[in-house]
């Protein structure tokens, strides 16, 4: 009896073992920023009290995001990042489970202005954007000055970690399980 555990524990490990796998996907060089990036020599221009709407719009462009009823505006972009991409295999005496999928990160940020009421520029700051929430949202809040906990933050959005929806891990939204034919 004891010759048949010997035999039948290593082929039971070897049957029943998984591998699951994580790596990082380096950003494609080759992929175009979304929207123009703006750096800090580009607006260095800007004196608050004296820059107005009308100079701001004539060196920066005219691809922004006016905000209503305060009087703001953004100039937001898009670059790539580096994503992971993971997988899983299950080996079972039935068949396998295998599953996968990979997840492209990208630095989404943004220029925001806020003008007073002769639109002369009353301060800008440079914003790292939420994905879960609008480009109007993040610039209104801005604007208004309302601007929640960061632990509130990672919380609401799951810590990108978490589907914060239904609470799923993220690495497994995606598996599906494909049985082999014996």
């Amino acid at each position: 009896m004891k010759n048949v555990f010997a035999i039948i524990l290593p082929m039971l490990a070897v049957l029943l073992t998984g591998c699951v796998g994580v790596m990082p996907v380096p950003p494609s060089r080759n992929q175009p920023a979304c929207g123009k990036v703006i750096t800090r020599d580009e607006v260095a221009f800007i004196v608050p009290g004296q820059t107005t709407r009308a100079e701001v719009v004539a060196k920066l462009g005219v691809n922004y995001r006016d905000a209503q009823p305060v009087k703001a505006l953004a100039y937001s972009w898009e670059t790539p990042a580096t994503g992971w991409a993971w997988g899983i295999l299950i080996v079972l005496p039935t068949g396998g489970i295998v599953g996968g999928n990979h997840h492209e990160n990208s630095h989404w940020r943004a220029f925001f202005m806020e003008f007073d009421s002769g639109d002369r520029v009353r301060r800008t700051g440079f914003a790292h954007l939420a994905a879960r929430k609008s480009l109007d949202e993040q610039l209104e809040n801005w604007a208004l000055q309302r601007t929640a906990h960061p632990f509130a933050e990672f919380i609401e959005t799951g810590g990108g970690i978490f589907n914060p929806d239904d609470g799923v891990p993220r690495m497994f939204e995606n598996l599906k399980p494909s049985l082999a034919d014996n």
